[in-house]
């Protein structure tokens, strides 16, 4: 039965998409009279309205008009129904190698990417079950979702009575909504119905831009298997050392199809494929309602994932730049002004000043890539540089950094290296060729900024800068491979080419969902706890504040699948209580540059008093509601003899009123 009511749920959130999305995507699209194939009008039109619809719901949000959306919803279909046809939807028949060859394909590649988020969420046994990093950060952006329900400003889930800055929560928009107004549960929607529909988009808009560009069926298609397929050589350093398949992640950036997992990295890709599809469009014909996309989803960028923004927007000042140089015309500089004043008015809004979240280190990616034990592990390698450099032996020093760098940069990019082969082609054509300008601009942004900086509070943030790069370098490979065939005159040669790149490119992913799948779970919420968190869901105020035991990586939980509590440090009780969290997820507070240390150490101190009256004034001061309380975590003093009062209680958790 719960099979049978997800099924009908799914079905209605794909309705719901339609009606949100694709039909207010499509009204526009035919405004800019642009001719496109019914496959463009549906992806393109559906990105277009999720934008429009993201934008709209945090104008509401600000506006505390929430309900507003649906009235919206109601006279947007109407609108665009009445002036669209039928015709609009004409479905044309496939090309037989298209529904043959990349149908199947496709299906398979969304299927892969499923099986990497569906199992978490569900409930089995009457544990609710999670695999991967999914319980920490699904109970982050529940949790969010759960606070931006309530009112604006949006409070932070896991530091509550503070607004959440330097956080761009525009992932989260649309699933916030699909539930407020349409009760679709929150555990569906992160973990099957978006990244179904995200994966369907992403997969399509890969395809979509890699025929654009080649103007090739099977550019589409090889570009569809870079995107949804291809990973890293860590394959190859894990079988050496330890013959196994692995190391998806292992030079340090996470491949695309991985993202799936990730709203926000996710959603950055589906945005940045769409700009650069339309951005082909209007240099072929220009039209206001294109550029007026254009400058929506340049603007918007930056909010779903800052570092896809700046990306992006640093690429666009560059062919502004040049056009300007070169033609003395000001159209590009007119979107990038236009697109950059969008995301100034998104952007700093929802950001605070805080201590600098960008640290000059420049290296520091490749030098621990060779000394880290869970990576290349050659602590000789750089014990060997560092006496090169107290003997000044600057040939030597240089061998082995060009030695690291090599192995770094052709470990992330697996076979997407054979772009290579023609990015020459990019730099002769830069001058002459905006979209060729564009796409090489973000690839050397997204490659060369991490280079320099890392992330402060969360070092290895800047990594996610190299997965634009490893994206748009699918393209080229594609291009490469499409060279390659050209030159090659049988059909075999060219069959066993495609085999080998493929057999090639795709065994760090399938590492990387046998080790999802060989090991059991790591965290649950089992049903005794379930009954707490629903305790607190529906018996106390809904502005309540609860304190939680910080995470205690030292606790021995004697379970094979560990309780969430148990398991990482996590706002699981902000997400499935729906209460905001004195101070919960510390990394994540740390990369939001809140000052913590203040709660924390207040925190350490209540646990460790064994004195009633330290304990009663030191909870005060914590201005919390209410006190949730795992029995393994239990503080040192006897609750029963501080002000508190005990209003639940199981044989896993109690919960104390303050």
């Amino acid at each position: 039965m719960p099979q049978v009511l997800s099924i009908i749920q799914l079905i209605f959130f794909l309705f719901l998409s339609i009606l949100s999305f694709l039909i207010p995507g499509n009204f526009l699209l035919k405004k800019s009279q642009i001719k496109l194939s019914f496959w463009e009008k549906i992806i393109l039109g559906t990105v277009l309205g999720w934008v429009i619809f993201t934008l709209l719901g945090y104008l509401f949000l600000v506006l505390n008009l929430k309900l507003l959306m649906i009235v919206l919803l109601i006279i947007s279909t109407f609108l665009s129904l009445r002036s669209l046809k039928m015709s609009d939807y004409k479905i044309t028949l496939l090309p037989r190698r298209l529904l043959f060859l990349f149908v199947p394909v496709f299906i398979i590649g969304i299927i892969l990417q499923l099986l990497i988020t569906a199992p978490s969420g569900l409930t089995i046994n009457k544990d609710i079950l999670f695999w991967s990093s999914h319980a920490h950060d699904a109970s982050w952006h529940i949790a969010l979702m759960n606070q931006m329900e309530k009112a604006w400003p949006i409070q932070n889930p896991a530091f509550a009575g503070e607004r959440l800055v330097n956080y761009h929560f525009f992932s989260d928009i649309a699933p916030m909504y699909f539930n407020y107004l349409f009760k679709l549960p929150f555990l569906d929607l992160y973990f099957r119905f978006m990244p179904f529909f995200n994966s369907i988009i992403f997969g399509s808009l890969a395809y979509l831009l890699g025929k654009k560009i080649t103007n090739s069926f099977w550019g589409g298609f090889w570009s569809f298997i870079f995107a949804d397929f291809a990973g890293s050589f860590g394959f190859i350093v894990t079988f050496l050392k330890d013959h196994i398949i692995r190391g998806e992640s292992l030079f340090w950036s996470s491949q695309p199809q991985s993202s799936i997992g990730n709203p926000p990295q996710i959603s950055a890709y589906i945005l940045l494929m769409t700009f650069l599809y339309f951005f082909a469009i209007y240099l072929q014909k220009r039209s206001k309602f294109i550029f007026l996309a254009l400058v929506l989803l340049g603007g918007s960028l930056i909010v779903f994932k800052v570092y896809a923004g700046i990306a992006l927007l640093g690429g666009l000042g560059v062919c502004a730049f040049w056009q300007l140089i070169k033609e003395r015309k000001f159209e590009f500089s007119l979107l990038f002004i236009l697109s950059s004043l969008l995301s100034f008015a998104l952007f700093f809004p929802n950001t605070a000043k805080s201590a600098s979240l960008l640290v000059f280190e420049p290296w520091w990616y490749i030098r621990t890539l060779v000394v880290a034990p869970d990576r290349l592990d050659k602590i000789d390698w750089e014990l060997r540089r560092q006496t090169y450099i107290a003997e000044h032996n600057w040939k030597r020093v240089i061998q082995l950094e060009l030695g690291a760098f090599l192995i770094f940069f052709f470990g992330n990019l697996g076979m997407r290296f054979l772009g290579l082969i023609i990015i020459g082609r990019y730099f002769k054509t830069f001058f002459n060729n905006y979209l060729n300008q564009l796409l090489l601009s973000i690839v050397l942004i997204s490659f060369i900024f991490p280079m320099l900086f890392i992330q402060n509070g969360d070092t290895a943030g800047t990594s996610q800068f190299f997965q634009y790069y490893l994206l748009i370098f699918g393209l080229f490979a594609t291009e490469a491979i499409l060279f390659l065939s050209k030159k090659i005159k049988s059909l075999n040669l060219k069959i066993t080419l495609g085999v080998i790149i493929f057999l090639l490119a795709v065994p760090t992913q399938i590492g990387l969902l046998a080790n999802f799948y060989q090991r059991s779970a790591f965290a649950k919420i089992d049903s005794l706890e379930q009954n707490a968190l629903s305790y607190l869901k529906s018996k106390t105020p809904e502005n309540s504040v609860i304190l939680t035991p910080l995470f205690n990586k030292y606790l021995q939980v004697k379970e094979p699948i560990p309780p969430i509590w148990g398991w990482s440090d996590s706002d699981y009780v902000g997400a499935f209580g729906e209460r905001a969290v004195y101070l919960a997820d510390l990394e994540q507070v740390a990369n939001t540059g809140y000052k913590y240390l203040d709660r924390k150490n207040l925190e350490e101190k209540l646990f460790i008093t064994d004195d009633e009256r330290v304990f009663d004034s030191l909870i005060k001061q914590t201005n919390a509601s209410y006190l949730y309380l795992p029995v393994l975590q239990k503080p040192v003093v006897d609750l029963n003899k501080t002000s508190l009062k005990l209003i639940f209680s199981n044989s896993e958790i109690e919960i104390w009123k303050i």
